[in-house]
């Protein structure tokens, strides 16, 4: 794309104009300045605006696709909104500038320095880059520095950052699926309820990050360092023994089964314990009793429950894909907005669907608890009990529902399958 001088102001045309021959070298050059100045919408598509002195300025929703601004300096400039897709921005100076909500998807941001800095600080202190709801999609970030960088809710699928920097960056709730991060440093990062599905990780640094209610279905994370995560809460003040599972767990789960084992809770008095957060697919909780627990956004991805004491344990947002709670006491427990879908059987060799494994709660006993907005896919009630139940907004068209009751419960806009009607009784 190249930049069309009909779009700006003579000023800005003749700025640019100098600009090049700047960079060619001709007579007549002038290095572009626009420090400090007010460019809210410009029009700068295709632009060629490298080393340009563009720091402190305003650009809210400016345009720059395909424009190319390496090495330019943008310390501290106001982009929100801007649209940089398939920018240049190799080696750019963007240390504490405003890129909140702006489009980089597909831009090239190599070696840049998004570091915090003092530059527009109205107190002397540090502030930092924010990059907050971007859109970083197949973005090139490969050894970019964001340290302390704000990417909470970014969306970058498919993007690399390879021996980037992302010490103590905020990337909570961020969308990163297939994204790349070989060899790259994410030490005391904050990456709660990000999205990591597929995306490679192998030999980064993950040295005290957050890694609760992370997202790491098919994530490569072979040779990471994980020293001193925080991967549920409160873990200081779980018992030794207990703690030593959760962590030889987690190790498992993210080695991918080369490291660690698999952990058993089976029997277990665990009543009123704190995991939130926590990564526990798989592990086996049969019998034991979680009574008033705290599992709060924890993945139960084919976890076993059968015949736990959950009552009053509370269990919103959890990923229980797969999980078999058989026969499980849940009176008064909360789970709302979990998920109970089927998990989706796949060959790690070949990458084929091998079909689908429904959640199993059958013969549950749920009376009096929260199932709100809960997704529960093709999941088995059979004979369960959820009477005087919170089933509003749930969905249950393809659940199996013979001999379950559900007497009292409420189910205001719930989809319900066929037999079973709003005031609570299902067909046998």
């Amino acid at each position: 794309m190249s930049f069309d001088p009909n779009n700006v102001d003579w000023k800005t045309a003749d700025l640019i104009r100098k600009h090049s021959n700047f960079l060619n070298n001709y007579p007549g050059g002038q290095r572009a300045d626009m420090r400090g100045g007010r460019h809210n919408g410009m029009l700068l598509n295709g632009a060629d605006l490298r080393r340009a002195l563009l720091s402190a300025a305003d650009f809210r929703g400016a345009q720059f696709v395909g424009a190319n601004l390496s090495e330019a300096t943008l310390a501290g400039s106001q982009l929100r909104a801007a649209d940089l897709s398939g920018a240049k921005l190799v080696k750019a100076d963007l240390r504490g500038a405003d890129l909140e909500q702006a489009k980089l998807s597909s831009a090239d941001i190599t070696d840049a320095d998004f570091r915090s800095t003092t530059i527009g600080s109205t107190d002397g202190g540090d502030v930092p880059t924010k990059l907050d709801g971007a859109n970083l999609d197949n973005v090139k970030a490969v050894r970019t520095n964001l340290t302390r960088a704000s990417l909470m809710g970014v969306t970058a699928r498919g993007a690399h950052f390879d021996g980037a920097t992302l010490d103590r960056a905020n990337l909570k709730g961020a969308n990163l699926q297939h994204a790349t991060f070989s060899s790259s440093s994410l030490r005391g990062a904050n990456l709660q309820e990000v999205n990591f599905a597929d995306a490679r990780l192998s030999n980064t640094d993950l040295t005290g990050a957050d890694l609760r209610s992370c997202h790491l279905d098919g994530a490569d994370m072979s040779g990471a360092t994980l020293t001193d995560c925080v991967i549920a809460s409160d873990m200081d003040l779980l018992a030794a023994d207990v703690r030593a599972l959760v962590v030889a767990h987690f190790e498992w789960i993210s080695s991918g089964g080369r490291r660690g084992t698999p952990a058993s809770f089976a029997g277990r008095d665990l009543s009123g314990i704190n995991l939130s957060g926590a990564d526990l697919s798989a592990a086996d909780f049969t019998g034991a009793d979680l009574s008033g627990a705290n599992l709060k956004r924890c993945s139960f991805r084919f976890a076993k429950f059968g015949g736990a004491n959950l009552a009053s344990a509370q269990m919103g947002r959890c990923d229980l894909r797969g999980a078999s709670l058989r026969g499980a006491v849940l009176d008064h427990a909360d789970l709302q907005s979990s998920l109970l879908t089927s998990m989706q059987l796949v060959d790690p060799r070949s990458g084929e669907s091998k079909g689908e494994w429904a959640s199993d709660l059958s013969g549950v006993r749920a009376t009096g608890a929260s199932f709100a907005r809960v997704d529960f896919g093709s999941a088995s009630l059979a004979d369960a009990v959820f009477d005087g139940a919170d089933l509003s907004h749930a969905k249950l068209l393809g659940c199996v529902v013979s001999g379950a009751s559900f007497r009292g419960a409420k189910m205001e806009k719930a989809r319900l399958p066929d037999g079973l009607s709003s005031n609570g009784e299902a067909a046998e």
